[in-house]
């Protein structure tokens, strides 16, 4: 089980790397300051913490490719994409469309055939 938990961590950690990412764009700075300038990059900590994250994901990525087969691990990471999505639409209303859903779908069914194989 422990296993599974270094995987489920690093996916969760990698989509909240995107999330906190995508929300440090698209918070509204001061005139004047760049994103890439020290007071823009303060002013934009999500970004940050996003990268943070992302690299804490790589640490238990690794632990993680120690317990599983590669061909295993990888795919699981494509349920990143999903949560991202369905985050992307609670947290920033962006829309998701029939073939967004369906698309999600075939991912889980993909990673659900891998998983037991």
């Amino acid at each position: 089980m422990i296993n599974y938990i270094w995987l489920i961590v690093s996916v969760l950690l990698g989509a909240a790397g995107q999330i906190l990412m995508k929300w440090g764009v698209s918070t509204p700075r001061a005139a004047g300051i760049g994103l890439l300038t020290w007071n823009g990059l303060a002013a934009a900590w999500p970004i940050g913490a996003g990268l943070a994250c992302y690299g804490l994901s790589s640490i238990f990525w690794l632990f993680a490719l120690r317990k599983f087969p590669l061909s295993t691990a990888y795919p699981m990471v494509s349920l990143g994409y999903i949560l991202v999505m369905v985050l992307g639409y609670v947290l920033f209303k962006e829309t998701l469309s029939m073939q967004k859903w369906f698309g999600a779908a075939f991912i889980s069914v993909g990673v659900l055939l891998i998983a037991r194989a």
